[in-house]
């Protein structure tokens, strides 16, 4: 039997969706029934691969994203207070995956910029050289901008572009031969591995700064 069309019905977009469940605080619950097992109901084990390659967790992050601190550490980022099983468990579905990822990278953005900046450090000093290379290019290029200033060259000038060619030449030879193009990329790759592990592990729970929140108001 063939529904009848309704007038009153309304195609709500996902991303409406997703945000009134945002608001309302249900991503907690839909996260917790599995209901997203049944959208993946059907789904070879190959689609589900190429959907989930095919996600970009950092599409809606915005600048005030990018923005905020960090939240505490213990309290509310790793979640000590709950325990492990409370907290964190194995992501059923990809749905599941692309919604933990969506949602603990808005959330925690700010504590996910500190791990990468630990981890950059980390490799800065398994890698002297290429510290020095930083500081290299760090001193290289302010003394080309005093030049230009000092000079007062202008961008259309020849000695301006030939600052920037030679300026731009010893990047790529110090960026090559003190690794730093190296230090950059496995701090990438384990921070990635970092970011995806524990966004993609960590259930979606309550945030502790909403019940603050609240608990204010209401007083």
């Amino acid at each position: 039997m063939a529904f009848l069309v309704n007038p009153l019905s309304l195609c709500i977009p996902q991303s409406a969706f997703e945000a009134w469940l945002r608001e309302r605080g249900y991503l907690e619950i839909l996260d917790k029934c599995g209901l997203d097992q049944a959208r993946m109901a059907g789904q070879s084990s190959f689609a589900a691969c190429c959907k989930l390659l095919t996600t970009n967790p950092f599409a809606n992050l915005t600048m005030e994203d990018l923005c905020q601190k960090p939240v505490p550490w213990t309290d509310e980022f790793f979640d000590c207070g709950l325990g492990p099983r409370e907290t964190y468990s194995w992501p059923v579905s990809v749905t599941q995956i692309k919604l933990r990822m969506e949602e603990n990278l808005r959330r925690y953005t700010g504590n996910y910029l500190v791990l990468t900046l630990v981890v950059f450090l980390c490799f800065l000093y398994k890698v002297p050289l290429a510290f020095l290379g930083l500081v290299s290019l760090l001193g290289l290029w302010a003394t080309i901008r005093k030049y230009i200033y000092k000079w007062g060259l202008q961008r259309q000038s020849v000695w301006f572009r030939l600052l920037l060619l030679l300026g731009n030449t010893a990047t790529a030879i110090i960026v090559i031969y003190c690794k730093i193009g190296t230090v950059l990329f496995w701090t990438g790759v384990c921070s990635f591995l970092v970011l995806v592990t524990h966004s993609c592990f960590r259930r979606i729970t309550p945030s502790r700064r909403n019940h603050n929140g609240e608990g204010s108001k209401r007083s």
